[in-house]
């Protein structure tokens, strides 16, 4: 069977972000009664620190015999960069439209593909380089 490329992978994995950030995002909204906003402020590190592990060893993973704590700082300084452009969006739809506010798994999914693209190239050409 042919080896998936890393843009697949990275989808993978995207995904798993996605599941780990969005599930914890509804759960604190939805069980502990915090705000979208304040909710999405642990959600997003929580999973940073999943996909990091995951892209380093699943979907770059001649990157594994690197620095692991250079990689990490590397990996952190794209996902803010990434996490801005995809919290600048998610905050707009939650404050400008009911319904989102009402159903932030939308509006995360819409912010996460905003910001796909700059991570992906990022993580390829600098955090697992």
């Amino acid at each position: 069977m042919p080896r998936l490329s890393s843009f697949l992978r990275f989808g993978l994995v995207g995904t798993v972000g996605f599941l780990v950030d969005g599930g914890l995002l509804q759960a604190l909204v939805s069980l502990a009664g915090w705000g979208v906003i304040h909710a999405r402020i642990v959600s997003f590190p929580v999973a940073v620190i999943a996909t990091w592990l995951l892209n380093r060893n699943f979907t770059f993973d001649q990157a594994s015999n690197s620095n692991a704590g250079r990689s990490f700082a590397r990996y952190m300084a794209i996902s803010l960069g990434g996490a801005s452009v995809n919290f600048v969006i998610y905050t707009a739809l939650v404050l400008s439209v009911a319904s989102m506010a009402a159903r932030p798994i939308v509006p995360l999914a819409i912010a996460s593909i905003a910001a796909l693209a700059f991570n992906y190239l990022g993580s390829k050409h600098f955090a697992f380089r």
